[in-house]
């Protein structure tokens, strides 16, 4: 084996085991170039350095020498993960003015990186470059991307420390919407800084209930684009463009239903305020839905649910809803404990009480109770608060109940 000190002409460098890179990206990020004079040394900083930027799960390298000469092999594994970078507030850029500014400063960049490694401090230093390179002096951070408790969905670049408000609002490809109900929809906008993924979700969840309100069930929004705003305007403010995608109307053509239920059909149906051959009022119908469930609970099925599956028919231009109801588990009652009150007064409430143990579980059923034992309670000038308290055992399927009754102060 050579002296690490010593130097050789660097004559070939092979490199195997990746497939997302080809051969001569992996040899120019590492530093190594042909016909260069090397050290050994030179080759274990060059793995090295591949090994910390993250892309690669393993590096290991070798090499042999005759004479003068040096020949290098690299083999590398590709991480596991690689996620899309978004950049949220780059206001100053187009998306690929930041790619192409980023890929020409960081090498092996290629619009995605993985979720740790030097990579990710490499793009952040090369923003920072760029932003100062227009005189615009502030920080960059990234952070993971993906809803609460699942997976990372991809790695968000922003620049911090400095305000960037959305003055003034503007939508393209709007036809079959009144423009003022999207510009109310969106006016909780205006004044918050322009941050791309914030903007996106609030489109798709707050905006987007002007079309599903009116039938326009497959309308979507695009990136939004900003735009600085210049003359008097203060330092940095953008005029938002959102892109809309507004799609056809679909009206329902009908509900179906499965699942078992204690309550017929026909009566859940009542709860449904859209009518055949109607738009969708696709956000009415979700809260219908979630008030179906409630109908089920004084029944004594606690834990019942009921989901909905939009089925769109585009030749039609209609909609069918199937609801799937799950009941759950019949409750019953348990225990009944009645606390606060003289014996005499107890067994009065408790002839008072029409549910009793091993009914279905009614929770509604105690606020009737409380008022009809007002005058069954002992006297007091001030009055009786009551409050409630259930335990809920899944092993028996069973609520014990403690209603507990104190005299109001006087005032």
């Amino acid at each position: 084996m050579a002296q690490s000190g010593r130097r050789f002409k660097l004559v070939s460098v092979k490199v195997i085991g990746s497939s997302r890179y080809q051969e001569s990206e992996i040899v120019r990020a590492a530093g190594l170039k042909l016909a260069e004079m090397v050290t050994p040394d030179a080759l274990k900083e060059a793995a090295d350095s591949l090994a910390k930027a993250g892309v690669f799960a393993e590096v290991t390298y070798r090499y042999q020498t005759q004479g003068q000469e040096l020949t290098a092999e690299i083999t590398v594994k590709d991480a596991a993960q690689f996620l899309p970078c978004t950049f949220e507030n780059f206001v100053w850029f187009s998306r690929d003015e930041l790619l192409d500014g980023v890929r020409s400063r960081v090498l092996l960049f290629d619009g995605r990186v993985p979720p740790a490694g030097e990579m990710l401090e490499s793009i952040s230093s090369a923003l920072v470059a760029m932003l100062e390179a227009r005189g615009i002096h502030a920080q960059v951070e990234f952070s993971p991307r993906g809803v609460l408790g699942g997976p990372v969905q991809g790695m968000q670049f922003r620049v911090v420390g400095m305000s960037i408000p959305v003055l003034k609002l503007a939508f393209t490809g709007v036809q079959k919407v009144d423009p003022v109900l999207l510009q109310a929809a969106a006016r909780p906008l205006i004044g918050k800084d322009f941050d791309a993924s914030f903007i996106k979700g609030f489109s798709n969840a707050g905006i987007a209930s002007v079309y599903r309100r009116r039938g326009y069930l497959r309308a979507r929004f695009g990136d939004p684009v900003p735009q600085l705003l210049k003359g008097d305007e203060p330092p940095n403010s953008v005029l938002l463009t959102i892109p809309v995608w507004e799609g056809e109307q679909y009206k329902l053509k009908e509900i179906t239903w499965l699942g078992q239920s204690v309550i017929p059909y026909k009566d859940l149906e009542k709860s449904i305020r859209l009518a055949p051959g109607n738009a969708v009022d696709a956000v009415q119908l979700e809260q219908d839905v979630l008030a179906l469930a409630m109908l089920f609970h004084p029944k004594g099925y606690l834990n019942a649910d009921v989901k909905s599956k939009e089925i769109l028919d585009d030749a039609t231009g209609t909609a069918v809803y199937q609801m799937q109801i799950n009941q759950g588990d019949l409750f019953t009652l348990g225990k009944l404990e009645i606390a606060g009150l003289d014996e005499a007064h107890v067994r009065s409430l408790e002839k008072l009480c029409r549910l009793h143990t091993g009914d279905p579980y009614d929770r509604s059923y105690w606020n009737t109770l409380i008022q009809q034992a007002g005058r069954s309670l002992p006297p007091n000038a001030s009055g009786w608060k009551a409050s409630t308290q259930e335990t809920i055992k899944a092993e028996t399927k069973t609520v014990d109940v403690k209603l507990t009754f104190a005299p109001r102060a006087s005032r």
